[in-house]
């Protein structure tokens, strides 16, 4: 029984940090900052660039210098006031020439240096879903009250001496 607590701690602990890096990410993710650690986290809206990214999946990009951007690198950029994330094509003295994967054309202008946000390293299937949800006044509510839970069950069923004695 013991075995089960552990691998069950060790998969709450794993499953908890990995959603704080991703808060932690997501949250200085604005295409302004310099992001957390050089990382930025995104939620795909559109299926611009299926079947390799699909609405719902979440990225991280790495800011890197724009000097260091390639041909065929998925990379995220400004245009219009909107976040957008697409195959570069070519490069040109102008800038990068993008298009989306699933678009026929490619787009419309240049991604400059001043535009460019950061070139994707990871992507997290359906993981937006779940960043999208987290960001509902709801969602905020839901966490609290299985803290809570958690809480009032710690301190109805309170470990005793034995119990933690035994894990040692």
């Amino acid at each position: 029984m013991q075995i089960v607590k552990y691998i069950g701690t060790a998969l709450i602990v794993a499953l908890v940090s990995v959603f704080v890096i991703i808060a932690g990410i997501s949250f200085f993710s604005a295409p302004d900052s310099s992001g957390l650690l050089g990382y930025k986290g995104y939620t795909v809206v559109s299926g611009s660039m299926e079947p390799e990214i699909a609405v719902g999946d979440f990225i991280i990009v790495k800011t890197e210098p724009y000097a260091d951007v390639e041909k065929k690198d998925v990379i995220t950029f400004q245009y219009n006031q909107e976040l957008v994330t697409h195959r570069v094509s070519d490069k040109t003295t102008e800038g990068l020439v993008t298009k989306g994967d699933a678009n026929n054309i490619q787009d419309q202008g240049f991604v400059t240096e001043e535009a460019y946000v950061g070139t994707q390293r990871i992507l997290i299937p359906y993981f937006g879903y779940i960043v999208t949800f987290l960001q509902k006044p709801i969602a905020f509510a839901i966490v609290v009250a299985f803290m809570g839970i958690y809480l009032i069950h710690l301190y109805i069923n309170p470990i005793t001496k034995e119990e933690e004695n035994s894990n040692i």
